[in-house]
């Protein structure tokens, strides 16, 4: 039987990307709709520089997508499996409370 091998140490640097709770924050904003740096800063309170150190994790990851509007920059999810895995991981929290 041939069997696929995944990428561990890439999928555990997505999960890495996953566990900080800001990060978490950023993609619970991003996955309904589309936010810019500006307006995340204020809806996670958090500093802009803050939020952008968390940003690029993300961005390098390749969770988030930025896309330049003017000045500013906003951020999209990369996939909506995101929301599945964020979901699934606090139904798992929630249970071995």
């Amino acid at each position: 039987m041939n069997q696929i091998s995944p990428d561990y140490e890439r999928v555990a640097r997505i999960f890495k990307a996953l566990g900080h709770p800001t990060r978490l924050g950023i993609l619970a904003k991003i996955l309904s709709e589309e936010f810019c740096v500006t307006d995340l800063h204020e809806h996670l309170e958090r500093s802009q520089a803050n939020i952008s150190q968390h940003l690029a994790v993300l961005r390098d990851r390749g969770l988030a997508i930025p896309e330049r509007r003017g000045n500013k920059v906003c951020y999209r999810l990369a996939d909506e499996r995101l929301s599945q895995i964020i979901d699934l991981a606090a139904e798992i929290a929630e249970a071995v409370k």
